[in-house]
């Protein structure tokens, strides 16, 4: 057996470790942890979520003490009813400027590299997320612009949350996915 018991615990204690420390660094930027690897800002009619994916974590045991992250960007409208949330903006491994300039895996044994994960981990939301958030912060960039994220069924979701108030079913199961508190 390459990886084991042991080292799924400590990639596992590395992962979550880093996890943490961003939680820490992101409040402050407006965003809080809301469910393991989500962390989120409620707007009027949607919630702005941050995705911390490790990389193999759903293969099986890790075979070595590396723990690779992409970070994922999301806006869900209250109003949808779609079950899952989408990843509907950029991520890390696909960069809005197409640069790739964030280093965002460490060793969760040794923890070399991990301050600067952890640091690039912070300074692609401040110059990736955070601006991308700000693009689609009114209703009207998220329904009017041609590179708006939502399908066009989220579109016509949000279009009837504006009308009619929107249905309070989905706004509390959409809050429910992202794991905000009512």
């Amino acid at each position: 057996m390459l990886g084991g018991p042991d080292l799924t615990k400590v990639v596992r204690a590395g992962f979550e470790k880093l996890c943490a420390e961003l939680s820490e660094r992101v409040l402050e930027l407006g965003l809080e942890r809301t469910r393991k690897t989500f962390w989120t800002r409620p707007q009027d009619f949607a919630i702005d979520f941050l995705h911390l994916h490790r990389s193999g974590s759903s293969y099986g045991a890790p075979v070595s003490a590396s723990v690779a992250v992409r970070i994922h960007m999301g806006i869900r409208v209250l109003n949808d009813d779609f079950e899952t949330a989408a990843l509907n903006g950029p991520s890390s491994d696909k960069f809005i400027d197409h640069r790739p300039r964030y280093h965002l895996s460490f060793n969760a044994r040794s923890f070399s590299q991990y301050d600067r994960c952890l640091e690039d981990a912070v300074r692609f939301v401040e110059e990736q997320a955070l601006p991308w958030f700000a693009a689609f912060s009114t209703v009207e960039a998220l329904l009017e612009r041609a590179d708006s994220p939502l399908r066009p069924e989220t579109r016509d979701r949000l279009r009837s949350a504006l009308s009619t108030g929107g249905d309070p079913a989905a706004f509390a199961a959409s809050r429910k996915l992202l794991g905000i508190r009512a």
